[in-house]
């Protein structure tokens, strides 16, 4: 088998179906630019072959670092063990999943093919969810090559975080309208 086919395989497994009234807080940016639009909500898009190189590149990272913390002996959670929900109505929840989580602060990792030293527009709504999820200080971890993690802190903005609440709210109305 081609190495192409096997990285496919790999990010293209099973995914969890989606359910109205459940968004991920990775769904606030493509929501809000229309890359996600209602229609296609419970349609699974397959990624490329690219976006596979890509999303198993910082999944490599974020393992790596992940044991680069345990074997400095920081405490941390990691992955699942942090998932938070909040409450956006009584019908719609935002589901928060941030990379690692210490005492006093929250981290999300990501592995960009350009680098940055600001914070892009489309990780300020996951951060802001994760902010809102932890009341914690919030950073975004950006992998480097040669293997570095560099720090940029996330500043909450309660205008941010209404306008991620009546984005999903419209979008869950959208959805309805679909369904009926």
């Amino acid at each position: 088998m081609k190495t192409n086919n096997l990285l496919l395989n790999f990010v293209n497994k099973d995914s969890h179906p989606r359910e109205r009234g459940r968004y991920w807080a990775t769904d606030i940016f493509p929501i809000i630019k229309g890359y996600l639009k209602p229609k296609d909500f419970f349609t699974h898009k397959e990624i490329d072959l690219q976006g596979a190189r890509n999303i198993i590149s910082g999944e490599a990272y974020e393992s790596q670092w992940k044991e680069i913390l345990e074997a400095n002996k920081i405490d941390f959670k990691y992955g699942n063990e942090i998932k938070k929900e909040i409450k956006i109505t009584d019908k719609i929840i935002l589901v928060v999943k941030p990379d690692f989580e210490t005492k006093n602060w929250v981290l999300e990792t990501k592995y960009p093919t350009k680098p940055t030293n600001e914070i892009p527009e489309k990780w300020e709504y996951q951060l802001e969810a994760e902010f809102r999820a932890t009341k914690k200080k919030v950073y975004l971890g950006i992998f480097e090559y040669p293997f570095n993690i560099k720090y940029l802190e996330y500043k909450p903005s309660e205008e941010r975080w209404e306008f991620i609440k009546e984005t999903l709210i419209k979008f869950d109305k959208k959805l309805q309208k679909i369904a009926e």
